[in-house]
């Protein structure tokens, strides 16, 4: 079983957590466990960010 990745991001001014899906060239999908309201009407969820603008969570 593959360890989830556990990061810690900020998007418009608020901060959340979750872990990676899947990973791409410069960008990662993940799903958030603390999305607001928008996040999870508009994006379900589940959002692309830039590898440049999360931090891991260790554990």
């Amino acid at each position: 079983m593959q360890e989830e990745n556990r990061i810690q991001f900020d998007w418009q001014g608020q901060q959340f957590e979750g872990f990676i899906e899947k990973e791409y060239d410069h960008s990662v999908l993940v799903n958030v466990s603390n999305p607001n309201a928008e996040l999870q009407d508009k994006y379900l969820g589940r959002i692309v960010i830039s590898k440049k603008s999360y931090q891991s969570i260790i554990n």
